[in-house]
Parts: structure tokens; sequence; C-alpha cells
């Protein structure tokens, strides 16, 4: 286990901010923190080299493992499962899209999944009412944004990857589905002011991550980094302005997706003699934008440990590693937990995704459910936590009602055509 002198001096500092381990206090806020694509592989080294401080941090003062993924690596199926606590056949999303066909003809038809797909709750639907609030912001198969009691601020659409000027990417809101993309539907008005397109990423910020000419911001390679950024940066704004606005929700899900989509475009560049046809003159220009963007994620975890209170509790999850061949066939991502009544050093069994959920309730001090598909992760709670608050169990979260309701077939989008050409081009769809 990576125990960095930078880790241990961070950890002990961020102890001290909580107070004595040893009491059973209940956990204030839980902070449920996706990384999409993040990997040991590349995390160990940087942490070795303090290059990685608010991380390093939180695994000094907590613990850490692997987080094992499923095959196929489907993002839009790897985050529901880590949202319900379920298989791909119990929540129903399995896919970036699905084949429907218009009724009394033969026309197929491609549209991408959307929430009211979902057979499952997921957590946002679990954690209301008495149970607490929550914040989930830029989370998969989130839109249309469903009610809640609290806050939804969704992707237009289920595509982390990098679009082109017209794709409703990640970080866009697009104006024809402003009535769905958030919940509370006004508060769509407060988000469009922080939403950062892609254009607006300056030379001098990308300059930051790559060696590269003012002229060539326009080029693909380029371009595709700008909107991972523009779009971590929007959500980055987004969970600045809900921390402040209402800090006292119970349960934060907050994801960034810019890691795996630098990762997919510039892998080749760091393990260049995996790849026979990059370009020699252009290794050393691109080679460093993975490590950096990895910094910088670092810098928007920072952020959010900054508003950091007393009894807060934090898992940092990723769906999948990543490595020369993708993550196509289910590298394991990472496992991070930190907090008041996270067991520090605690040794983990291989964790999996469908364990994330019921960990969370259990920090919430709420029962998991009998029909999941993972369990809550005891090893990873202090024994004072363990003896005040013992495991309950309940059959489902799924009531008749909520079942009844769900609409399976998928919400069109203007850009479902386009959006497709783009996962095309990506090679998740042949």
């Amino acid at each position: 286990m990576i125990r960095p002198l930078l880790s241990i001096a961070l950890g002990t500092l961020l102890l001290a901010s909580v107070g004595c381990r040893s009491d059973a206090t209940r956990s204030g806020r839980v902070f449920l923190i996706g990384l999409d694509g993040a990997t040991w592989d590349l995390l160990d080294p940087m942490l070795d080299a303090g290059k990685m401080p608010n991380l390093a941090g939180l695994i000094a003062e907590g613990t850490r493992a692997p987080l094992e993924s499923l095959v196929p690596t489907k993002s839009p199926a790897l985050w529901t499962t880590i949202a319900t606590g379920k298989s791909f056949e119990k929540h129903g999303i399995n896919d970036f899209t699905e084949v429907t066909f218009d009724d009394g003809t033969k026309n197929m038809r491609v549209m991408h999944m959307t929430s009211n797909m979902r057979t499952t709750k997921a957590l946002w639907n679990i954690v209301e009412g008495d149970r607490g609030r929550t914040a989930f912001v830029g989370w998969w198969v989130s839109y249309p944004a469903e009610p809640v009691d609290g806050y939804v601020v969704s992707s237009r659409v289920p595509l982390s990857q990098s679009g082109g000027k017209d794709a409703p990417t990640k970080g866009i809101l697009t104006a024809d589905g402003a009535g769905a993309q958030t919940w509370p539907r006004e508060l769509y008005d407060d988000i469009v002011p922080l939403i950062r397109p892609a254009e607006n990423v300056a030379y001098e910020e990308a300059a930051r991550f790559m060696d590269l000419t003012q002229d060539e911001l326009g080029r693909d390679i380029v371009e595709g980094f700008r909107w991972a950024y523009a779009a971590d940066e929007t959500y980055r704004k987004v969970a600045d302005l809900l921390l402040t606005r209402d800090p006292d929700i119970d349960l934060w899900g907050l994801y960034f997706n810019g890691i795996d989509v630098v990762s997919h475009r510039y892998w080749q560049y760091l393990e260049p003699s995996r790849y026979p046809n990059v370009n020699p003159a252009e290794i050393p220009r691109f080679r460093a934008v993975i490590e950096r963007y990895y910094e910088y994620t670092d810098e928007l975890l920072g952020d959010i440990l900054a508003r950091r209170r007393p009894g807060d509790t934090f898992l940092v999850v990723s769906d999948h590693g990543f490595h020369a061949h993708g993550h196509k066939d289910g590298p394991a991502g990472i496992f991070v937990a930190a907090g008041t009544n996270i067991e520090p050093g605690a040794e983990l069994p291989p964790v999996e995704l469908v364990d994330v959920t019921p960990t969370v309730l259990a920090l919430l001090n709420l029962p998991e459910a009998e029909d999941m598909d993972g369990r809550v992760l005891d090893e990873l709670l202090t024994p004072a936590w363990r003896d005040a608050y013992p495991r309950r169990r309940v059959p489902t979260y799924d009531t008749e009602e909520w079942l009844e309701a769900r609409d399976h077939t998928p919400i069109p989008s203007g850009a479902d055509e386009e959006l497709m050409e783009r996962l095309q081009a990506l090679g998740y769809m042949n």
C-alpha cells in the first residue's frame, strides 16, 4: 500500500481537523466522487512523487483498494451499477444506446439510453425524505433529471467523450432540453452562466497540458482535450454553486470525465512503443497530457476538500482503469475512502462496483437492500461505528408505485444522429 511521506503528513493534518476517530460519531455528509477511467498504474508513481497531494492525504488518512470493473466496460452501465448496487441485468442500463422501432413500421432507430429506462432506484431516489437529501452532478444516465429531494444537474445525453462543435456533450446544457436537464427545473437558469463552451478554452489553458502553437487549437486532438476540460470546469463550477447554496445536503455525487477522455486520446504518446503509427515528432509534445490532467483533477478534488466539515466521509471511485489497450477488458479502477468512521489503513478484499451503494447507505446509517448485488464493506468501518450502528436490511427500495410509473422507452434527442457518429469515431460502436 502506497504511503508516501507527503501523504502521511497531509493525513495527519486531516485527522487533526476531524478530532478523535474512536468515537462512533454519526457520519456527516458523504461525498461520492467519480473520476472516470482513473487507474492506479498511473496514480501510484504520481503519489510517490508528491504530485497528487489531495488524493494522497485521503489515502493516508483512510484506505485504498482496486475497484473491480465489469465487462463490457460501457460507461453508462458501469456508473449506473455504482449508483444502484445492482447488476446490468437488474438496473436495465447495459449500453450507450438501444435500438427501437417506430410503431407499426420496420424503421429502426438507435437512441441513447435515458434515466427513465432504469428499472431500479438509484441513490438519488433512495435517499429522500427522512432518509436525507442528495445532490448529483454530471452522473451518467441522469437525463432527464428526476424529481428528487435535492438537486440533479445531468448531462444532456449520456456521452462523456469529446464531441464536435455542435455536439451537446459533457458540460453543455442544450436549449432544447432546458426543461429536463436539472432538478428543480428552475435551477437550469442558474446553471447557464456557469457553462464553459469548449471554444472558450484559451491557448494558455491548453498549453498547461501540452506543447502546441496558437494556431493548433482547432486540431482534432486538441479540440478533444478542450471539450473534456470545458466539461470538468463546468461541473466544477456547478458543484461550487450547490455547495455554497445548500451545504447541508447529506449525499453528494460528483462526476468528472476528463481523465477517461485524455486517456483515450493521448495514451499513444504515453506508451508510443505500443502504437506503431504514432508520429515520433509529436511524442514529446503530448506525452505529459495525461499526467498533467491527473494533477488538474487533484485540484478539483482539492476544491471539494476545502469545504470539508468534521464528520464528512469521502469515497473516490473510478468505473474502470486504463492501459494501452484502453479499457475494453475491464481493468480495475480505484477506490479510496476516508472520513470520521473509516478505519485507517483498513485492509479490503477486492471491492466491486456493486459494493459502493450499500456502503454509502451504511455510512448514512440507512439499511442496505436484500435485492442489491453488492455488500456493505464492513472492513472499511471502524469497530466503534459497527457497534453503535448495527447493520440493517430491507427487502428492497423499489416500490410497486415507483416501478409502475417507469416508462422504459428512450427519450429522443435532436442530437442522436450526431452523437452516434461520435461514438462510432471513438470505437464504441460499429
